[in-house]
């Protein structure tokens, strides 16, 4: 029958290898804050266990030694991992180089003290077990405990700070790596000074409580799922400068961004705010106004002239009303300010061009070729053969030319209007267009179904948008002749103009008319559709568009 006591270090090294079943997890999340320390602290666990495990098995003296180090070094790998994740996951100190190298060197100069052993015998007892010298004539054994405890109970008490001073998911998981670290601690504290003779150790214990509390955290905490963002990371990257006043308006803190522009070193704490903010006399000006603060001022910076937007907020005290303190916040908005005065004289610079466009469009053109098409008219009607086929061709292409100048009018009176709304029958001015437009177009067949009468309350244009439309759908139509068919369905709430029609009008004008789409270049003469999406888009009336084979379905609904 096997002993129990000789199936011990395969447990030890059992327990040892538990911790590397998270390992993968925590890789996976390798770019949140506390992963680092995490993998760190998980191997330390390891190979503490393990190699003790295989100690307490082996005879040699020299392999004894060379797993007793191991077995300090995990420890230490393990408690300097607990700080890395303490550290890095509440954002306390950013894992620095120099923080880094001072912690290596501790650990790479134990590990050299615990080697040389035979040659000082300072570090390891007489014991069957590695387990260092911590009586009274040996310090330097004691010393090194003394450092890895040290190092475990100062993530203990950023980890115990943090769970205070936060709420909800945060103070949970603060909480689970507490307890990931605090029993460990005490078994180990018990481990070396209360059973240090005796063969066997609780180590594993320790062990295993560590591991399950991370597990706990990983899985149950999110921890590395759900890591807060660090507050003072994002105050310190944050391109605002920004400033806490106390109650007498001196410096407490400020952000990087905030000395640079007041141009203060590292030594500002306590500075009064007329001092630190000598560079800026306005900015003192108004933290003398009593109240909130949210302006604009200028500074001039390098023979510069820049803009900041200014505001202070009072910082109270939960506990009494006294005023604790202020916020000030610096913001750069010089390149707003460059953006708008360039896009007001683009603005302007546009509105000038308009103007010139419009005015040669309703006027000059306009009536230059009313006077073309006039001439046109008289030499068709006194020639004949091509002569009068040319100047037919010419009072084609002026009226092609005027209904452009009308439709630009058009455009303009939509862009300079304000939205209104008035009661209107809706039916009445729809059938008095759809009459119209039987007599200008007798090649198609249009028909209108409505009800008797159609009170709606919007913006008029929206008559305009409906003749617009129906006036488009004509001209652009590649039939012969074109079967139109308009109606308006009415509700209790909201009436609907529906035009039917299969006059085979391209899809890409039919975008335009229900997405409200720059108009592509080639599609210039299907403006009329811009112009009714651009009424629309202006009323609480909205269009849709239906195609199926060569038909299509154009309803606007309207609420009333």
């Amino acid at each position: 029958m096997i002993a129990l006591t000789s199936l011990l270090p395969i447990v030890y090294v059992c327990c040892g290898l538990l911790p590397l079943v998270l390992v993968p997890y925590s890789r996976r999340h390798s770019e949140k804050p506390g992963s680092t320390g995490l993998l760190v602290a998980l191997v330390g666990l390891s190979i503490w266990t393990t190699a003790y495990g295989i100690a307490i098995a082996s005879t040699s003296s020299l392999t004894i030694l060379a797993l007793g180090s191991l077995v300090i070094f995990g420890s230490q790998l393990a408690a300097i991992g607990y700080l890395f994740l303490a550290l890095e996951y509440t954002d306390t100190h950013e894992l620095t180089p120099r923080l880094v190298g001072g912690l290596a060197a501790v650990v790479i100069a134990v590990q050299v003290l615990s080697l040389s052993n035979p040659l000082h015998h300072r570090v390891w007892g007489e014991t069957a077990r590695p387990v260092v010298d911590t009586t009274a004539t040996e310090p330097l054994a004691t010393a090194i405990i003394a450092v890895t405890m040290a190092i475990v109970g100062v993530a203990l008490l950023v980890l115990v700070t943090h769970a205070v001073t936060t709420p909800g998911v945060r103070r949970r998981q603060s909480l689970a790596l507490i307890a990931a670290g605090f029993p460990t601690l005490v078994i180990t504290v018990v481990d070396i000074y209360l059973i240090a003779e005796y063969v066997y150790s609780i180590l594993p214990f320790g062990v295993i409580t560590s591991a399950f509390a991370l597990a706990w955290a990983l899985f149950r905490a999110d921890f590395l799922d759900v890591v807060p963002v660090g507050r003072k990371r994002i105050v310190e990257e944050m391109d605002d400068a920004a400033v806490v006043l106390d109650a007498d308006d001196r410096v407490v803190t400020c952000n990087p961004a905030a000395r640079r522009l007041v141009g203060v070193g590292p030594d500002y704490v306590g500075l009064p705010a007329e001092r630190f903010f000598d560079t800026i006399p306005e900015a003192i000006d108004r933290f003398r106004e009593s109240g909130g603060v949210d302006t604009e001022i200028t500074v001039a910076s390098d023979g510069c002239r820049r803009y900041f937007h200014l505001q202070r907020s009072r910082l109270d005290d939960s506990r009494t009303p006294v005023l604790s303190g202020r916020l000030i916040v610096l913001r750069d908005i010089t390149p707003l300010k460059r953006r708008k005065r360039e896009l007001e004289r683009r603005e302007s610079e546009l509105e000038f061009l308009r103007q010139v466009l419009a005015r040669v469009l309703r006027h000059n053109i306009r009536n230059d070729l009313t006077a073309i098409r006039g001439y046109a008219e008289l030499i068709a009607a006194e020639a004949d053969g091509e002569r009068a086929d040319l100047a037919e061709t010419i009072v084609e292409t002026s009226d092609d030319l005027i209904e452009t100048s009308r439709t630009a009018r058009r455009t303009e009176d939509i862009t300079d209007r304000d939205a209104v709304s008035e009661p209107f029958d809706l039916a009445a001015r729809l059938e008095a267009h759809v009459a119209e437009f039987r007599s200008r177009y007798d090649r198609a067949t249009l028909s209108f179904e409505a009800p008797d009468e159609c009170l709606v309350e919007t913006d008029p244009w929206l008559e305009n948008a409906c003749e617009i439309l129906l006036e488009s759908v004509l001209e652009r139509s590649d039939e012969q002749s074109p079967s139109i068919a308009v109606r308006i369905e009415r509700t209790t709430d909201r009436a609907t103009v529906v035009i039917d029609e299969d006059a085979g009008l391209p899809q890409a004008e039919l975008a335009v008319l229900e997405r409200g789409e720059e108009m592509p270049p080639e599609l210039d003469s299907g403006i009329g559709f811009w112009i009714v999406s651009g009424i629309i888009d202006r009323t609480p009336a909205s269009i849709t568009v239906e195609t199926s084979g060569g038909t299509a379905r154009i309803s606007i609904d309207v609420p009333t």
